[in-house]
C-alpha cells in the first residue's frame, strides 16, 4: 500500500511541478528573448556600421591623404584629409550613425573647395577603424580625432578649427567636446540635425515600431546615458551653431531646440525650413553654404582683431 502511495505522490509531482518547471523555464527563455531584442534593436538603431570604402572619392575628383589614428585604448581608427589650396580653416566631421565616412564625406566636400581642410575618422567597427563600437568606445575615438584635428590645424596655422557633428555624430562630439584638453582652441562648434539622449531617442523609435512596443520601459531601463551630451551641454564654453529641420524623420525636431537651449555658450540657431535631416547645405540653393562660410569668416575676423 505504501507503495502505491509512493508511486501515486510521484505521479502527481510530475503532473503538478513539471507545468510549473516548465512554465518558469519559458518565462525566463521569453525574458531573455525580450532582453536580447531589446539590445540587438537598439544596438541597431545606434550604430549601422558598414565595413570597406563604399565610394571611391577619386571619382569626385580628389584624393584624400590616408591617416591612421590610435584610440586611448589602442583601438586604430581610420581618416582621411581632403586638403583645400591656401586654407584659412580645418573642420573636423564627426559623422551619422549608418555606413562609414567613404558616403559621409560627400556631404561637407564642397567646403574643400571653399579654403576648409575637410578632416573624417571612422569610429571603430566602421569601415576600416578596428573594433566594434559601442558607447564608451565612439566617446574615446572622439577625443582620439579632436586631438588629431588640433594638431593639424596648428601645423597647417588655419585661423579657425571647426567640429561639425552630424546627427549622431553631434552627440558624440557633445559629449568629447567637455573633456577634450584644447577646447579652448576650437572656435566653433556645430550640431547638425542631432540629439542629446540616448534613452530619449531609443524611447520614441520604440514607440513607433509596434513589435517593440512592449518592451518601451526596457529601453529606458537598458540603454544608458552615461555618454550623452545632456548633462554636459552648459559646461560647453566653444561657440556653438544648431541647425535642425522641422521636417526631420529621423531626429526629432523638438529635441535639437531643447539642446540649443541648454546651451550657455554663445549659440546660434537655424531652423532649416526647407529641408529634412543633415541636408541644410544641399537644399534651398545653398542658401546655408553661404550663411555658414559668412559665419566662419565673421569668426575669422573677430580674432583678427584680437
Amino acid at each position: 500500500m505504501s507503495h502505491k502511495r509512493s508511486s501515486l505522490i510521484d505521479y502527481l509531482r510530475c503532473m503538478v511541478l513539471a507545468p510549473i518547471k516548465n512554465g518558469l523555464a519559458i518565462c525566463q527563455a521569453l525574458v531573455k528573448l525580450s532582453l536580447l531584442i531589446v539590445l540587438s534593436s537598439c544596438s541597431q538603431l545606434f550604430y549601422q556600421p558598414l565595413r570597406g570604402a563604399l565610394i571611391a572619392p577619386e571619382r569626385f575628383g580628389v584624393t584624400p591623404e590616408e591617416v591612421w589614428l590610435e584610440s586611448a585604448d589602442r583601438v586604430k581608427l581610420h581618416a582621411w584629409v581632403i586638403r583645400a589650396k591656401d586654407p584659412h580653416s580645418t573642420l573636423l566631421l564627426f559623422h551619422g550613425n549608418a555606413e562609414n565616412m567613404s558616403t559621409h564625406f560627400l556631404s561637407m566636400l564642397w567646403i574643400a573647395e571653399q579654403g576648409v581642410d575637410l578632416l573624417i575618422f571612422d569610429y571603430r567597427g566602421y569601415g576600416m577603424s578596428e573594433g566594434e563600437p559601442t558607447q564608451a568606445g565612439v566617446y574615446l575615438d572622439a577625443l582620439s580625432a579632436m586631438r588629431w584635428a588640433h594638431s593639424d590645424h596648428l601645423k597647417r596655422e588655419t585661423k579657425n578649427l571647426i567640429f561639425y557633428g552630424q546627427s549622431l555624430g553631434g552627440q558624440v562630439m557633445g559629449r568629447a567636446v567637455v573633456d577634450f584638453e584644447k577646447s579652448g582652441g576650437v572656435d566653433l562648434l556645430v550640431f547638425d540635425s542631432t540629439f542629446q539622449s540616448y534613452k530619449d531617442v531609443a524611447s520614441r523609435k520604440f514607440l513607433t515600431r509596434w513589435w517593440l512596443v512592449p518592451f518601451y520601459p526596457l529601453a529606458r531601463i537598458l540603454i544608458s546615458d552615461e555618454y550623452a551630451s545632456e548633462a554636459v551641454l552648459s559646461e560647453i564654453k566653444t561657440p556653438t551653431l544648431v541647425m535642425h529641420s522641422p521636417h526631420d524623420q529621423v531626429v526629432d525636431f523638438k529635441g535639437g531646440r531643447e539642446l540649443y537651449q541648454k546651451l550657455s555658450a554663445p549659440k546660434w540657431w537655424w531652423k532649416i525650413q526647407e529641408g529634412q535631416h543633415a541636408d541644410a547645405f544641399h537644399v534651398s540653393d545653398g542658401k546655408y553654404r553661404k550663411k555658414f562660410l559668412e559665419l566662419i569668416d565673421q569668426k575669422i575676423r573677430v580674432k583678427s582683431s584680437h
